[in-house]
């Protein structure tokens, strides 16, 4: 479809301005946002995809305000309208590239809206790119980059108006093929019987220090507790510029409430620049669950991210979270299963040096340390 993006000369293929190098129905392009308070008194998060492949844009904008997490989801046919960054009453503005942001979220009839206005204190910074297969087949092959800033505006969630002066502010941009978006796979032959079936730990931390120090790490294992991704960058100031650092060697603890996946510590251990750092990390919330957000069949239809499910569909509902083993749905229509991936601001160090971060702590499938029963 010709569109006012091809009059730009920044085509990458032969092909029309909205057309994917990839066929493949997973290829996605997404932003993601935070906003937290320091003084924990609530979190904001957004997050909108495109997927070229399958006509489809989605997003989603939650409030976390005492011990409920407000949400709302939107969806619509994302051609002929492909300038739009939004739906429903969802929009992003990009004011400059790299530097200055709006969120906008229009009242609705579901009571989560907000006006932020988020501004880059930091450079942008590339993780290390995500290519896997599992028994042959293309798991994930897709890249993304990290930026933090600070948070002005407000946020509102059923009548409750929270000013947002100075927040703690992180983004990330990422594009290419990920598992369990735009719909089920296609059919393939079975995984191996035992280990590297799935991913069944993710944990990640992207952290800034109040030095200006900052960076990510991410591990994933599977279910047999080996590491199938490892990886992350660090970035210190180097004169009048930063210099980049691969992390290696990355290990993690995750300490837990006893009887419980709820975390109490997200400690990592690296390398980076031929230093040795110890990353700490104590979550300030009981964080977000990530089905608010319409993963892991988090929308009404339960059909994923990505998945076509209609023209202007707009949701969503307010869970109780005050106990993270025990999370509700207020409404009763959506129903939860026993493992729920959060995501948590947190208040960190590195090798003593104070910060804020937001993490994924992702318990999604056995593993022989953390879920040893499965």
């Amino acid at each position: 479809m010709l569109s006012a993006f091809d009059d730009y000369p920044y085509h990458q293929i032969a092909d029309h301005f909205d057309c994917a190098g990839s066929s493949d129905h997973r290829f996605f392009d997404r932003y993601w946002w935070v906003a937290y308070d320091p003084e924990n008194r609530a979190q904001v998060n957004s997050g909108l995809g495109v997927y070229k492949n399958m006509n489809v844009l989605d997003g989603f904008g939650t409030i976390l305000l005492d011990g409920q997490q407000h949400n709302l989801r939107t969806s619509r046919a994302w051609r002929p309208n492909v300038g739009r960054i939004g739906a429903g009453p969802l929009d992003y503005i990009v004011k400059e590239g790299l530097k200055s942001f709006r969120l906008l979220l229009e009242p609705n009839d579901f009571g989560v809206s907000f006006d932020m206005h988020w501004e880059a204190t930091l450079p942008a910074f590339d993780e290390p790119h995500h290519r896997r297969h599992i028994n042959g087949v293309l798991h994930e092959d897709y890249r993304r980059y990290y930026q933090f800033g600070r948070v002005n505006g407000w946020a509102e969630a059923q009548g409750t108006r929270i000013e947002i002066v100075d927040w703690f502010g992180f983004r990330d941009r990422s594009f290419g093929v990920r598992p369990s978006v735009g719909g089920p796979p296609p059919p393939t032959p079975p995984a191996p019987v035992a280990g590297g079936r799935v991913t069944s730990v993710i944990s990640g931390m992207a952290f800034a220090c109040d030095d200006g120090t900052h960076g990510s790490v991410q591990i994933q294992e599977d279910d047999s507790g080996r590491t199938v991704y490892s990886g992350g960058k660090l970035v210190r100031r180097d004169g009048d510029g930063w210099r980049e650092m691969t992390i290696d060697g990355a290990t993690v603890d995750i300490g837990l409430v006893p009887g419980t996946l709820k975390p109490t510590a997200l400690n990592f251990d690296f390398t980076a620049g031929g230093d040795r750092y110890e990353l700490r990390g104590t979550p300030l919330s009981d964080g977000f669950v990530y089905q608010g957000y319409g993963y892991y069949n988090g929308y009404w239809d339960q059909r994923g991210l990505g998945a076509w499910r209609g023209d202007g569909i707009v949701e969503g509902e307010t869970y109780d979270v005050s106990d993270p083993s025990s999370v509700r749905d207020i409404s009763g229509r959506v129903t939860f299963p026993a493992v729920l991936p959060h995501e948590y601001p947190l208040a960190i160090t590195l090798n003593g040096a104070a910060g804020m971060a937001d993490s994924m702590v992702g318990f999604t499938g056995p593993h022989p340390r953390y879920r040893p029963q499965g």
